[in-house]
């Protein structure tokens, strides 16, 4: 199966700052900040991103 994932602007600017998260290179209340969220949205969204990687954090259309 073959997925597509398509992104706007601000989903990107999302997973630049999931993956900087992830990475341990901002943390979650700095990512919060940036994302204009709260920690408990953030976490939902590392969440996704652990399970789906990239498409958790946006649209995903999959064949």
């Amino acid at each position: 199966m073959s997925c597509l994932i398509t992104m706007s602007q601000k989903e990107l600017h999302r997973l630049e700052v999931i993956q900087k998260i992830s990475d341990e290179r901002l943390s979650v209340v700095q990512g919060a900040e940036l994302l204009a969220l709260s920690r408990s949205q953030v976490h939902r969204l590392l969440q996704a991103y652990d399970l789906d990687g990239p498409a958790g954090c946006c649209r995903a259309f999959c064949a």
